[in-house]
């Protein structure tokens, strides 16, 4: 045995790391991005010139020009296996279909168990393959990766795997990933065949575990499948918006963590057994493949496991400390298999978290354990932060916010984490053997997920907890670049009590900013929240506000209510009960006062109705009559629509119901439009109203359902659109946003400017943006 292998490394040792797979990787990702988003030509045209890289490399044996040669040799196979791809995805036919947006029969296999989307829960979306499509006598064959979108809860009951036919229309999808189509649900599915063996066993895992955790309380309930399995859709919407707040998502999404917690156990009673290496070895991928099987395969699953399985082959070769090559085998061989990998947020986050471990963490622990703290107190400080550090940018990047309480959070999480998950896990599989022993691990497994639970609610309270910031790509090469240098300057020790120094004053002037809000600035007309893909507005109303619609999820609400300083809504108005624009109603009714909702008939939105029914409570519910005025202080406000005869055959009925409000703030009107499209706008300029205003929300997020004379016709001189960024809609579109521009019109966006306030002193408007 090599003297290497004799010594037993410390801890938080870091290992000794060849660089070659690592730079594979990276040119098999880039090259796969860059696919995506081009086409046959251009993906020939970078396979081409990584081969001429390779090429002049193979001149150099060392230094920056051997690198990039070693980083286009990955270009070349990522390149020529996404272009591959991409020609599928491409196909004239299918493409012609698409565009003219076929009616017809659509033949799929379900890669993904359909469930609500996150945007819009009322819908139902799942991944699939489309064998066959069937229109006008003609049939199209082929292999397509689609995106499905349905409604109805007979979809809810169908399987990851399941083979079925629908009556569908097929649109097309957003560029930069490998889906060829989207397919539209015009009926219910229709079933062919039986499920796969193992398709069977994880449906069979997550019914039995569904039923187990009937017998624990919610919210417990509801977290424990999502702790075991990845499965949220029991989830308190709140609680699920809560972990995304404070960081602890990360323990509802099946990942390296999970696979480590379990696979570890696993090992440890292989030992026990004492199986020998190989039996360790094969007990160890039986429990991969396992989750695998019974989780799905979610980007985070995919690259652990690939990882996990790199690694117990490491330890079958007798080389346990081989943790980077296998992070880097893990994203060439899951990118190579699926290049779409290589454009989803979730696979990237997960290999930047792996990479903040790999490189930071345990770097960060020697000096800790040197001043002797104990390893296992050491890492769980610094694994939280050095995460964090490497998914910053990322999170940057994407616009999805940064917590200021994640790592504390985690810290205090750790306690419970690994024995939460473990006893999880163990009551999904022990409830897919016998039930009433399910339900006794579900219970057990309940008592710590109440401090995971208290953790998110109150680390979610915390002024600040979730700082929304501008996104973009430059923005998170930036802050990466940022990051980068202060762990440089920490790493030199003159630097060091500077540098600590600088960012603990920075934190420290960042708490009254936190802790204090200034409210609403003066001659505030109206507050378009940040919400995402959705609507929240919000209007003066004396001492207390009205608020318009509460957008997709609560949390974005209730950060804007509280920047506003509003402790009473004097009355709610919900638009129409879409679930972009209902579906925060918890951010707005917990710890407010609402004195009234004014609402239009429930229509076809039953889910949104049903959600606002729950929250809502003993508080009056107002049905929106035409003609009816409500005064709070010096805000007025005219109900305009829906008619009295509600709009019916439309292309959404919801949206052309959308309550319809004139509202005067002190001398100032503003036209409040919900969702109405064509006919619903057509019908408020044959009512007669008055639509010529100061300020206009946007019909529909700015979608292109729009009646050229009614924008006309409001004659804004500020135009608000509500919109979330990259969303799959296409809002807005420009042709609407350009005839309010030719008139004169400054037009605002969330997803540009974020939260965007309007106030009138004097003659003058002043638009203040959070961007």
């Amino acid at each position: 045995m090599s003297y290497e292998f004799a010594l037993r490394p410390a801890p938080s040792e870091v290992v000794r790391r060849d660089w070659r797979l690592p730079l594979v990787a990276a040119g098999v990702w880039a090259a796969a991005l860059a696919g995506l988003y081009g086409n046959v030509v251009s993906g020939l045209l970078v396979a081409g010139g990584c081969v001429a890289l390779v090429a002049l490399g193979r001149k150099w044996k060392r230094g920056f020009a051997a690198a990039l040669a070693t980083v286009a040799f990955g270009g070349v196979l990522g390149a020529a296996v996404t272009t591959v791809h991409v020609a599928v995805r491409d196909h004239a036919g299918l493409a012609a279909l698409t565009e003219a947006e076929t009616h017809g029969e659509a033949e799929l296999v379900l890669h993904t168990a359909p469930k609500p989307s996150n945007r819009r829960p009322e819908l139902i979306t799942a991944t699939a393959r489309m064998h066959a499509f069937r229109a006008d006598g003609a049939a199209f064959e082929g292999h397509w990766q689609v995106l499905l979108v349905a409604s109805g809860d007979e979809w809810t009951e169908l399987d990851a795997g399941q083979r079925i036919t629908l009556p569908a229309v097929l649109r097309e999808a957003d560029g930069g990933r490998l889906t060829a189509a989207i397919v539209s649900a015009r009926g219910p599915p229709e079933p062919v065949g039986t499920l796969s063996m193992p398709n069977r066993i994880a449906a069979h895992v997550r019914e039995r575990l569904a039923t187990a955790v009937e017998a624990v309380p919610q919210p417990e309930a509801g977290l424990i499948p999502a702790l075991a399995v990845g499965d949220t859709s029991m989830m308190d919407p709140e609680l699920a918006a809560d972990f995304r707040a404070t960081g602890l998502v990360h323990l509802v999404v099946v990942s390296g963590y999970h696979l480590s917690l379990v696979v570890g156990a696993v090992l440890a009673v292989a030992s026990a057994c004492r199986a020998g290496p190989r039996g360790r070895v094969l007990a160890g991928a039986v429990a991969i493949a396992a989750i695998v099987v019974v989780a799905g395969p979610q980007p985070s699953v995919l690259r652990a496991a690939v990882m996990a399985g790199m690694t117990l082959l490491a330890l079958a070769a007798g080389r346990p400390r081989a943790a980077m090559p296998g992070l880097a085998t893990a994203v060439l061989v899951v990118v190579l298999a699926d290049p779409d990998m290589a454009a989803q947020a979730g696979f990237a986050l997960s290999v930047a978290a792996c990479v903040g471990l790999l490189f930071l963490a345990f770097r960060w622990a020697r000096p800790l354990e040197h001043r002797g703290w104990p390893p296992a107190v050491a890492l769980a400080v610094t694994i939280p932060l050095a995460t964090q550090v490497a998914v910053t940018p990322l999170l940057i990047g994407l616009g999805s916010g940064v917590s200021l309480v994640s790592v504390p959070v985690n810290v205090l999480a750790a306690l419970v984490a690994a024995p939460v998950v473990v006893l999880s896990v163990g009551a999904a599989a022990v409830a897919a053997v016998w039930l009433p022993a399910g339900e006794v691990a579900a219970q057990l497994a309940a008592i710590p997920s109440r401090w995971l639970i208290w953790l998110a609610r109150n680390g979610a309270e915390i002024p600040g907890a979730l700082v929304p910031l501008p996104g973009g790509v430059w923005r998170g090469l930036g802050s990466a670049a940022v990051l980068a240098l202060l762990i440089v300057l920490l790493q030199i020790r003159r630097a060091r009590v500077m540098v600590l120094a600088v960012l603990v004053a920075a934190g420290v002037g960042t708490l009254p900013a936190c802790l204090l809000t200034g409210g609403p600035p003066s001659g505030w007309v109206i507050t378009m929240c940040d919400v995402g893909q959705g609507d929240a507005l919000v209007l003066p109303a004396g001492d207390a506000v009205v608020v318009v619609d509460v957008g997709p999820e609560p949390a974005a609400v209730d950060a804007c209510l509280d920047e506003l300083e509003a402790d009473r809504i004097a009355l709610l108005v919900l638009s129409h009960f879409h679930i972009d624009h209902t579906a925060g109603i918890g951010g707005v009714m917990e710890s407010r006062e609402v004195d009234a909702i004014l609402a239009p008939p429930p229509g076809e939105a039953r889910y949104g109705y049903e959600l606002v029914e729950e929250k809502a409570g003993a508080v009056p519910v107002l049905e929106a009559v035409p003609g009816e005025v409500f005064e709070f202080g010096a805000t007025r406000l005219e109900v305009l629509g829906p008619p009295t005869e509600l709009l019916s055959g439309t292309r959404s009925d919801p949206n052309n119901n959308s309550v319809a409000l004139r509202a005067n703030v002190a001398g100032t009107s503003v036209l409040l439009t919900g969702d109405v499209e064509l006919e619903g706008q057509r019908a408020l300029l044959g009512s007669g109203a008055a639509l010529g205003v100061d300020v206009l929300k946007v019909p529909h997020h700015g979608s292109s359902f729009q009646v050229r004379e009614f924008l006309e016709a409001a004659d804004p001189a500020v135009a608000l659109v509500g919109v979330g960024r990259g969303n799959e809609y296409g809002h807005p579109d420009p042709g609407p946003l350009g005839v309010l521009a030719d008139g004169g019109a400054l037009v605002f966006r969330t997803d540009e400017s974020g939260r965007i306030t309007v106030a009138r002193n004097g003659d003058e408007f002043e638009v203040m943006t959070e961007n």
